[in-house]
């Protein structure tokens, strides 16, 4: 493809269209805001980043599926609706079934710090763990 004196090849085109959409992923036109971690003093902020992790709600714990539905439509529906760059498909039991093995622990780990191609929190660092983990719970339902 040739736009003046530039050729363009295809590979590269599909490879920069690709960047374009996970570089999209996470961000939303939504603009209401959604659960996010109050602001810490830094004595707070230093001692936190020194503690053990939480461990996760259990499985039979309440869970808030409307906040992780919320999560999911703003930051991770793009990518996990279509499978794109490797993601894997929300309700494709196949997939999700060696993920779900591997504990929960594991997926929210994955999902907070970011796997593969995609990114921590989903791209939007404004999102708290809880708000991660009500949308691997959210998702996880969805692919029983």
């Amino acid at each position: 493809m040739a736009f003046g004196q530039f050729r363009v090849k295809p590979a590269r085109l599909l490879s920069i269209g690709l960047l374009s959409m996970l570089a999209a992923c996470g961000q939303s036109s939504d603009t209401s805001p959604v659960t996010s971690a109050p602001a810490e003093q830094p004595a707070a902020a230093e001692a936190a980043s020194t503690a053990p992790a939480a461990s996760p709600i259990p499985s039979s714990a309440p869970v808030d599926s409307n906040a992780g539905q919320q999560v999911y439509r703003q930051t991770c529906a793009f990518c996990h609706d279509k499978g794109i760059a490797g993601a894997p498909r929300v309700g494709d039991r196949l997939v999700w079934g060696p993920r779900l093995a591997q504990g929960m622990d594991a997926l929210y780990a994955s999902a907070i710090h970011g796997k593969g191609a995609m990114p921590a929190r989903g791209g939007n660092p404004a999102l708290a763990d809880a708000d991660i983990e009500a949308a691997v719970d959210y998702i996880l339902a969805q692919s029983r």
